[in-house]
């Protein structure tokens, strides 16, 4: 009696066994990416921090052009110059001018606002994301500050050149309150968002 209960348990799992294995085979394409998708975060989880930082930095900054299109918010509002101070006080130099670079293309295009002046844009944010490298241990106020007037030192001056009165007040009043959003957003996530990545 016991023997043949043994058996009708064993017969019981290797059915279970042969239905497992029938679904898994008839879902071996997800089965294969489940496995390589753990296969790479094991074998990567080092580089795992850097990805979702530099992911979220690059969200937000575009997030801050794309809402523009659908609210009255003046485009001297925006997150690219933080994220791109983050990333190169976070990885160094050139990965910061990368970053800033290609980043002010990306919210550029997803804003659907990119213009000629995009030639000095990004030269801007790749300039701030170079130099910000050498000062991960400043005041990031300041260090926010300045870079802010860097970028602005080089991007605006094609508009600055240009004759028409009302371009050029477009342009001040542009320079003003980025700089002064630049301080605020500095000044109130800075040193937190600093903490998380470094």
């Amino acid at each position: 009696m016991a023997a043949w209960h043994f058996r009708q348990g064993k017969g019981v799992n290797l059915r279970n066994l042969t239905s497992a294995l029938s679904t898994l085979n008839e879902h071996k394409t997800l089965a294969i990416g489940v496995l390589a998708g753990f296969f790479i975060v094991f074998s990567l989880k080092h580089y795992l921090k850097e990805a979702i930082v530099l992911a979220l930095l690059t969200s937000i900054a575009v997030f801050s052009t794309i809402y523009k299109r659908f609210m009255r918010v003046p485009p001297a509002v925006e997150l690219v110059t933080f994220a791109t101070v983050m990333v190169g006080i976070a990885y160094g130099p050139v990965t910061g001018a990368l970053f800033g670079a290609i980043i002010t293309v990306v919210a550029e295009i997803m804003n659907s606002g990119i213009d000629a002046f995009i030639i000095g844009y990004v030269p801007g944010r790749a300039a701030v994301g170079f130099v910000s490298a050498f000062f991960p241990t400043a005041n990031i106020v300041t260090l926010g500050l300045l870079m802010s007037i860097l970028y602005n030192a080089v991007a605006q001056p094609l508009y600055a050149f240009q004759s028409d009165a009302e371009l050029r007040f477009k342009l001040l009043a542009f320079v003003i309150v980025n700089i002064s959003f630049n301080f605020v957003v500095f000044s109130l996530l800075g040193n937190f968002v600093r903490g998380i990545i470094v």
